[in-house]
């Protein structure tokens, strides 16, 4: 780490770009500032679902709180998530570097963040994925770009820093070995704050879908930690008093399934000494259904569900996709497979393909609701920077130029051949029979009913003033306020009814009825912004 007492190197480190420009000194005892920019309303931001919950959002920064574990043991770290808080000017004022992670969807605040600390004299410093995909948008706000990722080399930067040498723009090429990343500074967080944790087992995915940064971005061999460091993280998350549910947040956890089985095992034995403090959740490809083993033993360390990404049931758009994998079995026995193991699915669905058909809409709808999948995730097709799709809009000249698309709602990044205002109404149909509150609901009976709990899961452990007041809040929001309240109702009725002495399935049902106060509104709100879109575009070309 910084101030070691070894020789100061002034070369820069391997894949670390040489120096533009050089920075005063920040000295050995730098207060550092971490921001976490807010996130826009989201599918999986679940902001109607957080107006009954305690908590006030989903899921902490792990980044951050990974690069808070590198810094040195002499800075002082402060953390400010915007999901929770406002940033104040004297929280700027009272740090000598504001260093902000951020992804593309975060870039609105992201970009006001480091403004307003350029304008209180602070010096900034940005990194993460949005930084990894277009440093040089950033280099226009931000005094330092990092390019990649920092464990191997933070020590480095942070010498910089403090005596002096620091670069406008760190690229750091090669792909550190995780398994000597330090456990994440979980301590910063506001712990009440989160409904759920995070902890990342593995970087990169093996396949070579034509959308995906992540391949891009981490890489294509993946490289995970040790089951040893997953079970000190377990630990030091116990030990700090986390009970409720923890994210697994790897793109592709079974990018490596020899390893990941090896991992699901050590954490199956480390459940049952522990009393199962935690339920888990990730998010795998499809052929996950071709493990039965390591399906198994997910269950039995108590992972409860599995996001997949499905995309599309169009044979052709899958290998212009060159998403392979999911061509090897028929998708449906693959979902139905999975929740018949144990794991309750969610999953991703895209439409925008060259090869998607006007009746693509129709075969989204037909599909999800055959695999009865709830919280269906579906959007356009974009083409992130870096990606091989980005490239290829870009030479067939189909790149819009000034896009400002953020996430899966909005307009594509490049000219589609489906008609614009033909994918706008298609993606709005598709959200409101998707959504539709009586259907949204009998999807998730649907749901329960294919979902074989075989082990009784254990329960986040909320204490019951907790859980008194999360189901006073729903009856009272859902079951009276509500315009989807007969729904509501009909659908807890039957939950109990069918399940009331299965503690599993009665649990999830209820999760799934408060999720209807997310995706039963924001969809509504996503179609009429489409609705409003497709207007526009229509009297834009001159339609009528």
């Amino acid at each position: 780490m910084a101030n070691s007492g070894k020789q100061h190197d002034e070369r820069p480190p391997t894949g670390v770009s040489e120096p533009e420009i050089f920075f005063p000194p920040l000295g050995p005892r730098i207060k550092a500032l971490m921001v976490w920019p807010k996130i826009p309303s989201s599918f999986w931001g679940f902001e109607g679902m957080m107006e009954i919950l305690p908590e006030q959002t989903v899921m902490p920064p792990l980044g951050l709180i990974t690069v808070a574990a590198l810094c040195p043991a002499q800075w002082e770290v402060r953390l400010i998530d915007r999901s929770l808080e406002e940033l104040q000017d004297s929280d700027l004022l009272w740090a000598d570097l504001v260093m902000v992670g951020a992804m593309h969807v975060q870039r609105e605040d992201a970009h006001r963040t480091l403004q307003r600390a350029s304008q209180l004299g602070r010096r900034t410093m940005i990194g993460g994925p949005y930084a990894s995909s277009q440093p040089d948008v950033l280099l226009q706000f931000a005094d330092h770009v990092v390019v990649g990722e920092p464990d191997e080399v933070f020590g480095k930067i942070a010498y910089d820093l403090e005596n002096g040498f620091a670069r406008r723009l760190y690229r750091i090429s090669e792909k550190p070995d995780i398994r000597h990343t330090p456990i994440p500074r979980f301590e910063l967080l506001r712990k009440g704050k989160y409904a759920s944790m995070s902890l990342q087992f593995s970087r990169g995915c093996p396949f070579q879908c034509e959308f995906c940064d992540i391949i891009t971005i981490y890489g294509r061999r993946p490289r995970t930690k040790s089951p040893q460091q997953m079970i000190e993280e377990l630990e030091a998350l116990r030990r700090w008093g986390w009970r409720k549910e923890v994210f697994i947040v790897d793109d592709n956890f079974i990018g490596n399934h020899k390893l990941a089985l090896g991992l699901v095992q050590e954490m199956e034995l480390w459940q049952e000494r522990n009393g199962h403090p935690f339920i888990f959740y990730t998010e795998a490809s499809i052929d996950l259904a071709f493990r039965p083993e390591l399906l198994s033993s997910m269950v039995r360390a108590n992972f409860l569900y599995v996001f997949v990404g499905v995309e599309t049931t169009v044979t052709q758009s899958l290998k212009e996709a060159k998403k392979f994998q999911n061509l090897r079995a028929d998708p449906l026995e693959c979902i139905r497979f999975i929740q018949r193991r144990g794991l309750w699915v969610t999953a991703g669905f895209i439409v925008g393909f060259d090869s998607d058909g006007p009746d693509v809409f129709d075969r989204q709808i037909d599909f999800i609701e055959r695999a009865a999948i709830p919280w269906a995730m579906t959007g356009f097709l974009q083409a992130p920077p870096t990606t091989p799709l980005f490239d290829r809009m870009a030479k067939e000249g189909r790149l819009i130029a000034d896009s400002q698309a953020t996430s899966n709602f909005s307009l594509p990044n490049f000219s589609t051949v489906l008609p614009l205002p033909e994918l706008l109404r298609g993606l709005e149909r598709m959200l409101k029979e998707l959504y539709e509150p009586r259907k949204f609901y009998q999807r998730a009976l649907h749901s329960l009913e294919a979902w074989s709990s075989r082990r009784a899961i254990q329960h986040v452990h909320a204490p019951l003033a907790y859980r008194f007041k999360v189901v006073l809040s729903s009856l009272w929001r859902q079951g009276v306020l509500s315009n989807y309240r007969a729904e509501y109702w009909r659908f807890l009725a039957r939950v109990l009814f069918r399940w009331g002495l299965n503690a599993p399935k009665t649990w999830l049902g209820f999760v799934l009825a408060l999720s209807g106060h997310h995706f039963v509104p924001y969809a509504r709100q996503v179609a009429g912004e489409l609705e409003r879109e497709r207007l526009r575009s229509l009297g834009t070309s001159g339609g009528c």
